[in-house]
């Protein structure tokens, strides 16, 4: 995890923290309502947020990013709610389960070079959330006087806040580089493409690459049986390929084999234009949909 991305969980628990102490200091003037609110909006965008960025680390293991996305936006929720009473409780426990699901969910499914786009698209989400949840409770039952909390004044702190977060550096790692035995690789540019093994389809279902750009290809699969890839007639230089499980085929068939549960990768490099499909070669998964395109563009 790089600093800017540890960096934006902090601040969001931070924030997270900081609303339900208010609503602990507050809990005497706040009614049902506004209480249920507060819960409710906690939980949602506060699973949501952390969902979207737990799906994309934990990329592959859904059950582990879901549980504890959920975990969180129902703490944050419950925590909330707790102060004025049990029906914000539950209003906010609901919603921390509902935003950590649709979050990890969404997580999971976002291609690899979107994924630094949604995390920061969240949370500016958040932030803009927090600061429209802060002001109803300003309006309710803070009424502070200070000018720091006018809405004028929280607008302009949101925007500047949003100016210099899209300055910060990369929020996702690096991809991690080819084997050691083949580290005269290292200073060319490598364009990872991952695709999403699900039963029964492939994610995305149509990839487009160079021709003579070197790819990196990853077959995760997330489904709960074996699958696997090959690329029908593309001709290709191989450079790796960590795939232990061998069907026998050439040494230079473009074909990846994965558990349930298992990433497998092949790094390749082709030269010659065309569209090119892939399919999954065990019994009866092509016809069930698992099926993509691979376009090499001149």
């Amino acid at each position: 995890m790089t600093y800017a991305l540890s960096g934006t969980l902090v601040f969001i628990f931070i924030l997270m923290l900081y609303i339900i102490w208010e609503t602990m200091r507050h809990r005497s003037k706040i009614s049902n309502m506004a209480g249920m609110m507060i819960s409710m909006s906690l939980g949602m965008i506060g699973g949501l947020t952390v969902g979207v960025i737990l799906g994309i680390l934990l990329l592959g293991d859904l059950f582990t990013s879901t549980v504890l996305a959920m975990l969180i936006g129902v703490i944050a929720g419950f925590l909330a709610g707790l102060p004025v009473g049990l029906m914000a409780v539950i209003d906010g426990t609901l919603a921390g389960i509902m935003g950590g699901m649709m979050g990890a969910m969404l997580g999971e499914m976002i291609v690899l070079e979107h994924q630094e786009t949604i995390i920061r698209v969240m949370f500016l989400l958040f932030l803009g959330i927090v600061v429209i949840l802060y002001q109803m409770m300003q309006q309710e039952f803070i009424k502070s006087k200070a000018i720091v909390y006018h809405p004028v004044v929280m607008i302009v702190i949101f925007v500047l806040i949003s100016l210099g977060y899209n300055q910060v550096g990369p929020l996702i790692p690096a991809s991690d580089s080819p084997d050691n035995n083949n580290n005269h690789h290292h200073s060319i540019d490598v364009k990872n493409v991952v695709i999403l093994a699900d039963d029964y389809s492939f994610s995305p279902s149509h990839t487009e690459i160079k021709a003579g750009e070197m790819v990196k290809i990853t077959l995760n699969n997330i489904g709960k049986v074996e699958h696997d890839i090959e690329i029908i007639g593309l001709e290709a230089e191989i450079e790796v390929q960590s795939s232990s499980h061998n069907h026998g085929q050439m040494n230079n068939q473009l074909h990846l084999h994965s558990l349930p549960g298992e990433k497998q990768n092949i790094s390749f490099t082709a030269y010659t234009p065309g569209t090119y499909r892939y399919i999954c070669t065990l019994p009866g998964h092509e016809e069930l949909g698992m099926t993509g395109v691979i376009e090499i563009v001149s």
